[in-house]
């Protein structure tokens, strides 16, 4: 193998390495924002009273600050109501 051959090989293998490079940054950056935007999305919210609420015991709506799923929520999400 030849000089030119050699060199035109390295070439031809640093190219592909900075495309992998590349790809591999772009989709961590892109997976990393999709992440930060979801957390705002989900974070929970103030809780505010309802008539549900009473002087001793609040009730917590789903999304709200102090709400615990349970089996009945677990299920509504499966199904989307959520």
């Amino acid at each position: 193998m030849g000089t030119a051959a050699r060199l035109h090989k390295k070439i031809k293998h640093m190219k592909s390495v900075k495309t992998f490079a590349a790809i591999l940054l772009m989709t961590g950056f892109l997976s990393t924002s999709a992440f930060a935007q979801t957390d705002k999305k989900d974070a929970p919210k103030e809780h505010k009273c309802t008539k549900a609420c009473t002087k001793d015991k609040h009730a917590y709506a789903h999304g709200e600050k102090g709400h615990t799923c349970g089996d009945a929520c677990k299920k509504m999400e499966k199904k989307g109501n959520m």
